[in-house]
């Protein structure tokens, strides 16, 4: 167990992607982490890759397990209660995607990401903002991804989940900040990620093309940065929101994007 002077981080989805790299820039900021994917291989990466970098003063856990099972959010809680003494922060990342229209989305394909996505960020901060409260402070961080910003093609499910926990972020920093817990929605856009390469690969196949001339096509016409973001350049975001130089920040959507969302 990490000295409990150290802040302590639970992140979902933390096995690759924003997560992964997010969990790695909570652990060099001198945070206790707490990763919960349901990639359990990638979390034991995830855990040598950390090792081999970490402090002794900070500790790394990991769960295996599906946010959308209930079970999770009540054993995330009991985890960080025990290993670290509590929760500090809480970066919402893991979601899944399902890329078709509505008239091709069976309900076992909504339920299965509005589960996910959106009623798994609910049971995950229910159980966090819980610990938060009876220390009387806490940051939680939502990952909405611009498809909740703006329409998008071949995209009815995830959107709506992504749209939702934009509101979700609002109705928590409404009735929490004056508790001493802020909570804040990041927006990211195209960023290189096992997730934003599916979504091409499957939107590329239904074009003839392949994953990476769809992303790249969309880039060029869609975004002024004129390049993909990084997960790096998520997680800085993420930990600046965690930081005291963001006290004054509560119910903030912010887009990362390279300019994506400016011209909507």
């Amino acid at each position: 167990m990490a000295a409990a002077s150290e802040p302590t981080a639970v992140i979902t989805g933390a096995a690759s992607g924003i997560g992964r790299a997010t969990a790695l820039a909570y652990l060099a900021s001198g945070c206790n982490v707490v990763a919960v994917d349901i990639d359990e291989n990638g979390l034991k990466k995830l855990s040598k890759e950390a090792a081999a970098s970490m402090n002794s003063q900070v500790g790394l856990e990991i769960l295996a397990a599906d946010i959308a099972d209930p079970v999770t959010a009540r054993r995330t809680q009991a985890l960080s209660k025990r290993a670290f003494g509590g929760i500090d922060y809480l970066f919402n990342n893991a979601g899944n995607e399902f890329i078709a229209p509505l008239m091709e989305t069976e309900e076992a394909d909504w339920d299965r990401v509005i589960d996910t996505n959106l009623k798994g960020t609910y049971l995950i901060t229910r159980a966090c903002l819980e610990l938060m409260l009876e220390a009387g402070r806490g940051v939680i961080t939502n990952n909405a991804s611009d498809a909740g910003l703006r329409g998008i093609k071949l995209n009815a499910a995830y959107s709506t989940s992504k749209a939702g926990i934009i509101h979700l972020t609002r109705s928590l920093a409404l009735d929490y900040t004056g508790k001493g817990i802020r909570s804040n929605c990041i927006c990211p856009g195209c960023i290189r990620t096992p997730l934003c390469e599916r979504f091409n690969a499957e939107v590329g196949a239904r074009k003839g093309k392949s994953g990476e001339e769809v992303l790249q096509e969309f880039v060029q016409e869609n975004i002024p940065m004129a390049r993909v973001g990084t997960p790096e350049e998520v997680a800085a975001v993420v930990l600046f929101l965690s930081s005291p130089a963001a006290s004054y920040i509560s119910g903030a959507i912010i887009p990362i994007d390279g300019g994506l969302t400016a011209g909507m």
